[in-house]
């Protein structure tokens, strides 16, 4: 577990290490999904979807203290209502390698 979120989520919760294990796995599922998603809406450019899965990311990030992947995912946001594909394309490889440290 990221010691950011490790932090957030035990002041949140007390320090129940099964909450914060089971919030946190939920996460990292919760990502890859969003993750595929992303990919699939950017491939079919449909911007507004992409939002739509970016917007769950940033706040599913925010719930666990993942300031790091909510700011990408807020960036994708702003990537997605320009229609900017290459810039989109850049903050989904950026979510990606960020899944990594999760």
């Amino acid at each position: 577990m990221k010691k950011c979120c490790e932090t957030y989520m035990s002041e949140q919760f007390g320090g129940d290490a099964d909450v914060m294990n089971e919030i946190y796995g939920e996460y990292i599922k919760s990502v890859d999904e969003k993750i595929a998603q992303a990919e699939s809406e950017l491939g079919k450019q449909d911007w507004a979807r992409l939002d739509t899965v970016a917007h769950t990311v940033k706040g599913n990030a925010l719930a666990v203290g993942d300031e790091d992947m909510a700011n990408t995912a807020i960036e994708l946001r702003k990537a997605s209502a320009l229609k900017d594909q290459a810039a989109a394309a850049e903050l989904i490889a950026r979510l990606k390698s960020l899944r990594e440290l999760l």
